[in-house]
């Protein structure tokens, strides 16, 4: 019986929505299937091309810059023979692996997708800015933003400024003036991600429709006034926390995630900032249902300046990740804070200081604590301290009549034995005494 191709039956946009998911060079291969499939190619309106798949075919021994020149040649002689409709997606990556490659050529493809209406724009990465052609600036069609500069200088201003329908961008590498002639004329923008821009000030920028903010490396001009992000849903953060207080976040009264990579600062005993207060920091992250810290410096924040805050109403699940001092009091404290929370989560280099401190004060909030019913515990190494490390934690927890989770998740790095047959038994006597409580465990390996 004859097989039927019924893939080639289907309608031409369903294969080319099946198409949009493969790299423009396999797209391109369809052409030798059949008739049907010999010009397919040609009208995809999302086109992705990845420079790491030369890696592969590097290991035959061919010439490393020839390899280059062929996949630029065949990315432009693709565009060249694509019928003349618009582009919704131009993505390049990973060219910034082959240093030797023709960078002139980034102006061109960049060229054509603007010229050919381009919703998403995606290259990672650009050797300068040089290299981007003025009218991307100015492309009305423009939505989506993504660019990575590996080389900053010099920088490049754009003339003029138009993007009313981009609602997503990406920059890296660009300083203050550039970010203000960009922002300001962008009145659709709802998704922010700048890493490594140096001095940086996002207030007087209307910020109203903006629900998404990464900043990453970033540093800040130390301006006066205040930031508002009333739309913010989501915000990361990944620098030092005299960075994030020098922002002048005010408040985010609609935010429900938020994550602080804090760097360790080195303060004289002269510096003032040392003492600084940072109360504002957690002021503006109150509203948040998930909260992330990570870093030495989060558990200085969260013991220091915790006290002088509001009460977390909304906050469901907090992770605190590396803290150098994770003390029972400071988490009494944080859960005193948050009525409400669900699950706690401590991630921790040694796990034997995680409730280090007065028993009586954190045994007293988890009593209080009635929908606290989760507790994950990531143990990084000195895998030997789990067990006084679980007597604790069963401690504080005696009197509870809820059914409570302990969740151990002990990483492929930890030190001592892998799980064996003494841990299995620990964690069946516990039960027994603490019927409440329901251990468990996670190996990541």
């Amino acid at each position: 019986m004859a097989s039927t191709d019924r893939i080639s039956e289907l309608p031409d946009s369903m294969l080319h929505h099946i198409m949009s998911f493969m790299k423009a060079r396999a797209a391109v291969r369809t052409c030798v299937l059949s008739k049907r499939w010999r010009r397919l190619w040609a009208s995809l309106q999302r086109l992705h091309f990845d420079f790491a798949e030369l890696e592969s075919i590097q290991k035959l021994c061919w010439n490393r810059k020839e390899l280059v020149r062929i996949y630029s040649e065949f990315i432009s002689r693709m565009l060249q023979e694509r019928e003349s409709i618009d582009v919704h997606t131009f993505d390049v990556q990973n060219f910034y692996k082959f240093p030797d490659a023709d960078d002139e050529r980034e102006w061109e493809w960049i060229s054509y997708a603007v010229n050919h209406k381009a919703r998403v724009i995606h290259f990672a990465t650009i050797y300068e800015w040089g290299n981007l052609p003025q009218s991307i600036y100015t492309c009305s069609s423009l939505e989506e933003l993504h660019v990575f500069v590996e080389d900053p200088y010099p920088m490049i201003y754009p003339s003029s400024v138009s993007l009313p329908r981009l609602r997503s961008l990406d920059l890296s590498c660009v300083d203050h003036h550039f970010l203000k002639l960009i922002l300001v004329q962008c009145p659709a923008l709802e998704s922010l991600d700048l890493a490594y821009c140096s001095g940086i000030d996002l207030r007087g920028i209307p910020f109203q429709k903006l629900r998404k903010l990464t900043v990453s490396c970033c540093t800040v001009l130390s301006a006066a006034g205040k930031l508002s992000l009333p739309s913010l849903e989501s915000f990361y953060f990944e620098g030092s926390m005299s960075t994030l207080r020098d922002m002048g976040i005010e408040s985010m009264p609609s935010l429900t995630y938020a994550y602080a990579y804090f760097y360790e600062e080195v303060y004289e005993e002269t510096d003032a900032s040392f003492n600084n207060d940072n109360s504002k920091i957690l002021n503006a992250l109150t509203n948040a249902s998930k909260l992330e810290f990570y870093g030495f410096e989060a558990a200085d924040l969260l013991h220091k300046d915790l006290q002088k805050c509001p009460t977390f109403f909304n906050l469901a699940e907090l992770s605190i990740n590396g803290c150098a001092t994770c003390h029972s009091d400071m988490i009494a404290r944080m859960l005193e804070s948050s009525p409400y929370l669900q699950k706690l989560t401590i991630s921790h280099n040694e796990s034997h200081k995680v409730l280090h401190g007065e028993r009586t004060a954190i045994k007293g909030v988890f009593l209080k604590s009635m929908y606290l019913d989760t507790i994950e515990i990531k143990v990084w190494r000195d895998y030997s301290t789990l067990k006084p490390l679980i007597e604790e934690l069963a401690d504080s927890l005696e009197g509870r009549s809820k059914l409570f989770k302990i969740i151990l998740i002990i990483h492929k790095y930890a030190d001592g034995p892998i799980i064996d047959e003494d841990f299995n038994t620990l964690c069946s006597s516990l039960a027994q005494q603490n019927p409440q409580i329901k251990l468990s465990y996670k190996l990541i390996t």
